[in-house]
């Protein structure tokens, strides 16, 4: 693959005199430098070209909380070669006091990165990563940056400033990392035969493949959602399981669906026994899948990764009895349990941004059934692994739970998805914390519950398959599952 070198489309966006109408309304000024023309900028050797099309002084003057704009620009590969590139936010300065408040929004053409919303980083960050374009290919691009209205204060973004660039750079992956090898569980995510999260209705339940750059380093990421007619069924050691997606470190997430039959039908989708997530539930620490010390004085101490759930108890110990022995099959891989704050309402009771002993607390889950899932993870100390440079390494397996996020964009809460169970069960996302017990999320028929984690509830292990296992036979239908070897 030609080298591709640093490029970049320079977009200056300043958020200025910000000034209050209310407590609600905040002002903002938006202007972008640099000349009223059509800008192309060529690689060096030629093999990968940017135009940014733009005009000068774009802005939104004395605008109103909601109110959006949009920045354009494409990528095309001129070259004869398969190119990997990344999206960066260069020279990032975002001072703004709820950074919830300023998100934005990828669309793109030719299999581009897209995302649905993002919260605006605050330093340098990737936008995504590893995007693959091939030879010829024009990949059309458009960001749009909303800066929210909500139902809180938002007086405290005034005189805040937001600015960046967008810079395309070469990939730092070999060469056809991208590329799963033919008949290999990852060979059955193709991105040309998927579609992007941005054409996806939640409203509606299409069987499909689905791809996303939403995710912690902006990889593009590929889950299953529909029907029990999709063709995700797989058989891995006698056991039967359902395909949810790829992961960012070459992996195939999937989850138990029963044990296999003679007739290779499988029985019930769950384990055999219910059990609790945690034995207690009186402080925040225990919607944790690892949770701190409970009762302490610190989100910190809270949440800090020390103590194992009742449920993760459980888990590892059936990976041990039931996994392990076909451990070279299992890729290390992140958990999120997504503990990140969040202020909301609940049957007119207030949940705070504390997460700490017995104060009523918001997760971020809520998130969740605004149509806002993600297979991001914010905070780091949420993210669970064995050995992984950007999680908590504090897993002794690799398994762990389906999370509400997985399970929603999959379309649990639709009659008949492929993640359907008469028996409810357990995912490892908090919901809150109500100043008496912890609640987390709980896929029950074709809905996300809430209950609490000192109660009785069923269990589907999740683990993390290598894509590059070769598949036997099969083609992924319930009467013919894919069997790997």
């Amino acid at each position: 693959m030609k080298k591709l070198l640093l490029i970049f489309a320079y977009i200056g966006l300043i958020m200025c005199s910000l000034t209050l109408a209310t407590s609600t309304y905040a002002y903002f000024t938006v202007e972008v430098e640099g000349e009223s023309e059509e800008i192309i900028i060529t690689t060096f050797d030629k093999t990968m070209q940017i135009k940014y099309v733009d005009t000068s002084n774009v802005s939104l003057v004395n605008a109103y909380t909601g109110s959006t704009f949009t920045k354009t620009f494409t990528v095309q590969n001129t070259g004869e070669t398969v190119v990997y590139y990344d999206l960066i936010f260069d020279n990032l300065v975002n001072n703004f006091s709820n950074p919830d408040d300023l998100v934005y929004t990828l669309t793109s053409t030719n299999n581009g990165a897209v995302f649905n919303e993002k919260t605006m980083p605050h330093s340098n960050n990737i936008i995504a990563s590893n995007i693959e374009i091939m030879p010829g290919v024009i990949q059309e691009y458009q960001m749009l940056i909303t800066f929210k209205k909500t139902n809180k204060d938002q007086s405290n973004n005034m005189n805040k400033t937001f600015s960046a660039n967008i810079d395309v750079i070469e990939s730092k992956i070999p060469s056809g990392v991208n590329q799963y090898k033919i008949n290999t569980l990852g060979s059955i995510f193709k991105k040309n035969e998927s579609k992007p999260i941005t054409n996806l209705n939640y409203n509606l339940l299409e069987d499909g493949i689905y791809y996303t750059n939403d995710t912690i380093n902006g990889e593009t990421i590929y889950f299953y959602r529909g029907s029990k007619n999709l063709n995700n069924n797989l058989v891995f050691n006698k056991k039967c399981f359902k395909i949810l997606r790829t992961t960012d470190n070459h992996g195939v997430r999937v989850i138990y669906n029963g044990e296999l039959n003679e007739d290779m039908t499988c029985t019930q989708n769950v384990l055999k026994d219910k059990t609790v997530f945690n034995i207690n539930s009186n402080y925040n620490a225990h919607v944790g899948y690892m949770y701190g010390d409970p009762s302490s004085t610190t989100y910190e101490d809270e949440h800090t990764n020390t103590n194992s759930s009742k449920i993760k108890e459980l888990l590892d110990s059936w990976y041990l009895q039931n996994i392990s022995e076909k451990s070279k099959y299992i890729v290390d891989s992140m958990y999120c349990q997504n503990r990140k704050l969040t202020e909301m309402t609940i049957n007119k009771v207030y949940y705070g941004l504390n997460g700490y002993g017995n104060k009523n607390t918001g997760y971020d889950s809520l998130n969740i059934l605004n149509q806002k899932a993600t297979l991001n993870c914010i905070n780091k100390n949420d993210r669970l692994s064995i050995n992984s440079e950007t999680s908590s390494n504090v897993l002794n397996y690799g398994i762990a739970l389906i999370t509400a996020d997985e399970a929603y964009m999959a379309g649990s809460t639709f009659k008949n998805n492929f993640l359907a169970s008469t028996y409810p069960y357990w995912t490892m996302t908090p919901a809150y914390y109500n100043g008496t017990s912890a609640y987390n999320y709980v896929v029950k028929d074709n809905k996300l519950v809430y209950n609490k984690t000192s109660a009785l509830n069923y269990v589907r292990p999740v683990i993390t398959l290598n894509a590059d296992s070769r598949i036997i036979t099969g083609d992924g239908s319930t009467l013919n599952p894919y069997i790997i070897n």
